[in-house]
């Protein structure tokens, strides 16, 4: 599927204007909008297009990876992000133009007219209620607008980061209320005063509890346990986002390394008594953490060893060294010549 490109950087240096001049990094760059490619500084909004009607607005995050291996980048999951961005939209009562399908294959056009042989892409859609609002709410039925961008990040797979976590002081929002399912800015909110709190007190990431006292997941990722050799991870009804990098984990730890995976709810005296704990998500990746609420785990300072096989086993998948799961990577052909 091809879509319109209104701009005459497209074919363009990505770091010299039309004039000819010099210009920062994010000029020359692309932004899908809405079945358009845009040049990053034109894709705008007015001032009354935000507030209210982002309250409902979705995102996903997407990394695309670099295979050395076959000299290729990949979207990964790619589809399977587009289709919970819908899900999330569809939830917030926002009605999008585009199916999923349509949305990679605008991912794909993007990806292309950026990538650069070896470099790994974030990808970053979202969809938000279009036009200017003045009611407190936004209607349901309001036309959904979907933007895409992307730009370079730096895995950290493999380069032997940890991170120290606290129970929040903050609980994880009541699902009852707004479904943790839907991936919307909104949500985040409650991430975001856990993050603050944790740092205040010299940690790195929250740890959120629920109305029961159980464990739910940290801020933007999901958390996971070892003990005795089995991986432990609160369920969905706990109160947590049904990630697909959890997923993508916790049937990698059964079907390539062999590992039993329990999936229950999970007392916060568990994370206490823990061999080991690691963080996933799509940015936090595979993620150790060596101390919870000053309780060090295994040495205090290392990853522990199902988490280091763990983390190299999604490496290999993602940057699709082992051939295996190529149904979760999407190919991006070379970029158009210029």
């Amino acid at each position: 599927m091809k879509f319109r490109i209104r701009s005459r950087l497209y074919a363009s240096s990505r770091s010299v204007s039309p004039r000819g001049v010099r210009v920062s990094s994010e000029y020359g760059r692309l932004i899908w909008r809405n079945g358009t490619f845009l040049p990053w500084e034109e894709a705008t909004v007015h001032i009354s297009s935000v507030g209210h009607a982002s309250v409902s607005a979705a995102f996903e995050g997407v990394h695309s990876y670099w295979s050395g291996t076959r000299g290729t980048l990949h979207g990964f999951r790619l589809r399977d992000h587009m289709q919970r961005l819908l899900d999330s939209l569809r939830l917030s009562w926002l009605e999008p133009a585009f199916d999923a399908d349509a949305l990679v294959a605008a991912t794909v056009e993007l990806l292309a007219s950026w990538q650069t042989s070896g470099k790994d892409l974030y990808v970053r859609p979202w969809g938000f209620a279009g036009g200017t609002h003045k009611e407190q709410m936004v209607p349901r039925g309001t036309p959904a607008e979907i933007a895409i961008e992307t730009w370079e990040f730096e895995s950290k797979l493999g380069r032997g980061r940890t991170c120290t976590l606290a129970v929040s002081s903050w609980p994880r929002f009541n699902p009852g209320a707004s479904p943790a399912s839907m991936k919307v800015f909104s949500n985040y909110h409650n991430g975001r005063l856990g993050n603050v709190d944790a740092r205040a007190r010299g940690a790195d990431w929250p740890v959120f509890l629920n109305g029961s006292g159980n464990v739910t997941e940290s801020s933007g990722s999901c958390i996971a346990l070892v003990k005795g050799g089995r991986i432990i991870t609160p369920d969905l009804a706990s109160g947590v986002l049904d990630s697909i990098t959890r997923k993508t984990l916790l049937q990698l730890a059964e079907e390539e390394l062999g590992l039993s995976v329990e999936v229950r709810p999970v007392e916060r005296t568990e994370l206490y008594l823990a061999d080991e704990i690691f963080l996933m998500g799509t940015a936090a990746e595979v993620l150790p953490a060596v101390e919870v609420d000053g309780f060090a785990l295994g040495d205090g300072k290392t990853a522990g060893e199902i988490t280091r096989a763990l983390e190299s086993c999604y490496h290999d998948t993602v940057r699709a060294v082992t051939g295996k799961h190529d149904e979760w990577l999407t190919p991006v052909p070379a970029a158009p010549a210029r």
